[in-house]
């Protein structure tokens, strides 16, 4: 029996997130969202995710686009 492990388990449910302005809570407009978690310090893809992303909302989001890129070190 092989043991599961991260480079052949896929997608599952590692984290359990809470939003620091109580938004997840029952009732509210985030309660049961589904959050995908990033490690900045230890995960090599996770800045390639998070350019990704900065490029993709820059348009409309412009201040959180630089500070994304400003957070894996790179300049809009």
């Amino acid at each position: 029996m092989s043991r599961k492990t991260d480079k052949n388990r896929g997608l599952y449910g590692k984290f359990i997130i809470e939003r620091a302005d109580g938004r997840s809570a029952p009732g509210k407009k985030h309660h049961g969202c589904d959050y995908y978690v990033l490690d900045l310090t230890h995960d090599k893809y996770a800045p390639y995710a998070i350019a990704a992303y900065a490029m993709a909302c820059k348009g409309e989001f412009p201040a959180l686009a630089a500070d994304l890129f400003e957070k894996i070190g790179l300049e809009l």
